[in-house]
């Protein structure tokens, strides 16, 4: 019975391969640290990554001056597009659109929301102009979700982090989705603040994924 042996924590650093075209800072091969954590339902979990991803920076003599770690959650996308009137079905299609807003920009990203999932033009603009928002608190207050379920989670996580110590390494992107269709929650990406580097590392919360596995369906 696994669910004697949870919560239950891994991490390990494989040689890997992208099956995918080669470009600057994303080679064929690759060495890569992975860390999980399976069987935390609250966002402790996301906040102890986090904070084991800062204890690595520090370790090696950065600090919140030279990088820092974007947090979204897709719940807080999905509450959106959901407005929106985008069905379940094309979310993860709109993600990997929006997740290519610092490379194509605002104006492509919106042409290709009303052109490949059907938004109306006023509806894709809202959603970009959300994507902007600087803080978490502007962000409910553009969308009208302050007290939902999916702010105040994101809400608990930054509070968390500050009892973790590491919020000042910590800032709200509403921008930040991932590309990757399995996340489900909470999404994140580390960045050098010289703004030289691609992202530095980047993950999130993927219940569900190990149903396709054989895990049991809940």
């Amino acid at each position: 019975a696994i669910a004697a042996v949870l919560p239950l924590k891994w991490f390990s650093v494989p040689q890997c391969w992208r099956f995918e075209t080669t470009q600057r800072g994303r080679k064929r091969e690759h060495y890569q640290w992975n860390m999980d954590l399976i069987g935390v339902r609250g966002v402790v979990a996301e906040v102890e990554l986090l904070s084991a991803i800062v204890h690595f920076f520090e370790s090696v003599g950065l600090t919140a001056n030279d990088v820092g770690l974007k947090v979204n959650s897709r719940k807080l996308l999905a509450a959106v597009l959901e407005a929106a009137e985008v069905a379940p079905e094309r979310f993860a299609a709109a993600c990997v659109i929006i997740d290519k807003l610092d490379k194509i920009g605002a104006d492509a990203v919106e042409q290709e929301l009303v052109s490949q999932i059907g938004l109306k033009p006023d509806s894709a603009k809202t959603v970009v102009k959300a994507t902007a928002a600087k803080s978490l608190e502007d962000f409910a207050a553009e969308t009208g979700l302050q007290s939902s379920p999916e702010v105040l989670e994101l809400q608990r996580l930054f509070e968390l982090a500050e009892d973790y110590g590491i919020g000042p390494y910590l800032r709200f992107d509403a921008s930040v989705v991932r590309g990757l269709a399995y996340y489900t929650g909470v999404v994140f990406e580390g960045f050098d603040k010289a703004g030289v580097l691609r992202a530095i590392c980047g993950g999130g919360r993927y219940d569900g994924l190990l149903q396709l596995y054989g895990s049991k369906k809940e």
